[in-house]
């Protein structure tokens, strides 16, 4: 085999199969943390106290490649005020909540789950509407708009994710596992999404690998012989 490489291409070429392979690597190891944390046990607490009447709300959400509604209402345990999701509607189109000083009066709530941090907003986040109890982000410090302020002072900044929640789709209702219930927040890109994005990386540093020596290869710069030289 004979390889006489072109100087200023070949480095160009290096530094390029560098980059891409470090860009897979790294992705492959967020696939990996991200399988090791869905598989980790999850430190389940559980909650139980009155709901605040008054508190329910629709707040959008978007989950296992569906756009859904989560009913949330607020859950006075005596120490504190918590937000918790009773219900996840899978539609595009926002639910009535129950509004006035008598929704939820009387009700008594208590779960498993865990807490997980407030969902940020992003540029296409939509914009909320207190009136109505529309909300674009399960996040106490706004949702605690709706409380009086002796309320609002006491609520918990994180949200309460129960393991079993209501689950409604096309009129059809059934109790089943919260699929925000988890230690990775569904927001983050899922892991498979990672490994995707590795493979890109790697199969784009391969193709250029391939293009670098198929161009070599035109110019009369690498041949393979067989045999010996007569």
């Amino acid at each position: 085999m004979s390889f006489r490489p072109l100087p200023v291409l070949t480095f160009f070429t290096l530094v390029s199969l560098v980059i891409l392979v470090l860009l897979g690597n790294w992705q492959y190891r967020r696939f990996s943390e991200k399988m090791a944390l869905d598989k980790a046990p999850i430190a389940w607490t559980t909650i139980d106290g009155n709901v605040v009447p008054g508190s329910e709300a629709m707040v959008y959400s978007y989950t296992d490649g569906s756009a859904a509604w989560r009913r949330v209402v607020a859950i006075d345990t005596g120490e504190e005020i918590v937000f918790t999701p009773l219900e996840v509607l899978y539609q595009v189109d926002p639910p009535q909540p129950c509004l006035g000083p008598d929704c939820g009066a009387g009700m008594r709530f208590a779960a498993r789950g865990l807490y997980q941090n407030p969902r940020g907003r992003n540029a296409f986040t939509g914009t909320d509407s207190p009136e109505t109890g529309i909300f674009y982000t399960l996040d106490p410090a706004v949702l605690g708009a709706l409380l009086p302020a002796e309320d609002a002072a006491r609520v918990h900044g994180r949200v309460f994710e129960p393991d079993t929640i209501q689950l409604t789709e096309n009129g059809r209702s059934m109790a089943g596992e919260n699929p925000f219930a988890r230690a990775r927040p569904d927001s983050e890109l899922p892991p498979q999404r990672h490994f995707g994005y590795a493979i890109t990386w790697w199969g784009l540093a391969m193709a250029l690998l391939g293009v670098y020596l198929a161009f070599h290869y035109q110019k009369g710069r690498l041949r393979f012989r067989k045999g010996s030289d007569a």
